[in-house]
């Protein structure tokens, strides 16, 4: 759910405020068949794959990927730039949450890990894959997700979670938020989507962004679509107007998730790869 270089006192602002709203659980549709990773795709006919981290290199490429920096908002309070939360290995970035370690300087009781591409890698049009599997733990809430790539309000400019969990529930949640979805949440916009999947192995977890919808998918297999209203109604579907960048984060806590068990972790969300495709 969410979240740079801070500017100005303002902007400041307006992300704290964007993430304090985004606690609110969306309404949702269950998808009661969990969605099986076998069979997922690696390429998608149509399509032509325009950038990828393929996460090989054993260190984060700063060219795409910045930290994400701690915030008054519960999904980022516990964010650190500690090198050890956040590693590129074996073919994986992971992100983690972990217990303050003993003799540590900093006195909050947990941290946590994540990267953002803010100011560095954008996306529109097109379709995003990440392949990532999950710890499970009570208040973790391990997050993919995008956000606007310019300076606006929340939910103005609207925000596509491509994957949240919390706590040690089998069920995924995908949602487009909108001004509209938050304010008037009207039948034909329904904009959440769960689905179960296997929490012990990879899924391939993706969004398309086109014009006039916002679909939803994992492991290949569609999981719910956001439609563009016609006539038109002003803030319903901003998604065609800016770009936006990618959150990977390992956040603990927050009015969604609820209080943390120490004793769970430490947890992490493992990434295997990202990849970016626009239509032929």
């Amino acid at each position: 759910m969410r979240k740079f270089f801070i500017i100005s006192m303002a902007l400041a602002m307006f992300f704290a405020a964007q993430m304090s709203n985004a606690q609110i659980i969306p309404p949702t549709s269950d998808n009661t068949n969990p969605v099986s990773a076998k069979g997922a795709r690696k390429a998608h006919k149509g399509w032509r794959l325009v950038w990828a981290d393929e996460f090989n290199d054993n260190k984060i490429d700063k060219s795409a990927w910045s930290r994400c920096p701690i915030m008054s908002a519960p999904w980022a309070i516990y964010m650190t730039d500690a090198d050890s939360l956040c590693q590129e290995k074996d073919g994986l970035l992971s992100v983690h949450a972990i217990n303050r370690p003993e003799g540590c300087d900093d006195k909050r009781p947990f941290l946590t890990g994540g990267v953002e591409t803010m100011g560095k890698r954008s996306f529109h049009f097109g379709r995003i894959d990440v392949r990532a599997r999950f710890d499970c733990a009570k208040g973790f809430w391990p997050a993919i997700w995008l956000m606007p790539d310019i300076e606006i309000g929340w939910p103005d400019g609207g925000e596509i979670d491509i994957m949240e969990h919390i706590n040690r529930d089998p069920k995924i949640f995908q949602t487009a938020h909108s001004l509209h979805t938050w304010e008037w949440r009207e039948p034909e916009t329904q904009s959440g989507f769960v689905s179960k999947v296997d929490q012990d192995v990879f899924n391939v977890y993706s969004v398309e962004i086109n014009y006039n919808t916002i679909e939803f998918y994992i492991n290949d297999v569609k999981t719910g679509s956001y439609e563009r209203i016609k006539p038109d109604k002003k803030d319903q579907f901003p998604f065609s107007e800016h770009p936006f960048y990618l959150i990977l984060s390992a956040q603990l806590g927050g009015d969604w998730a609820g209080a943390v068990e120490p004793k769970d972790l430490p947890v992490k969300m493992e990434i295997d790869y990202v990849r970016y495709y626009e239509r032929k």
